[in-house]
């Protein structure tokens, strides 16, 4: 499986479906487990949904809202 499923990843997931991460800690985490692979945000919910119990909806709205921050100016904020 590589990197995604491997103990850093589970702990990402978990860490966002909880709202344990600061907005560049959610995009530091997308972009190693997820775009550097070649996947997509649908894969981060898919991930969610097949891969774990918990609840997906906050956890992309979190992912989405981080990922549109950093975009927006060019940085993250924490």
């Amino acid at each position: 499986m590589g990197i995604r499923g491997n103990e850093e990843h589970r702990l990402w997931l978990f860490d966002l479906a909880h709202g344990n991460l600061k907005s560049d800690q959610v995009v530091r985490g997308f972009i190693k487990f997820y775009a550097l692979q070649g996947f997509t945000v649908g894969n981060v919910q898919d991930d969610i949904v097949f891969r774990t119990i918990y609840e997906a909806a906050p956890a992309m709205e979190t992912l989405k809202a981080a990922l549109a921050e950093a975009a927006g100016d060019g940085r993250c904020v924490a």
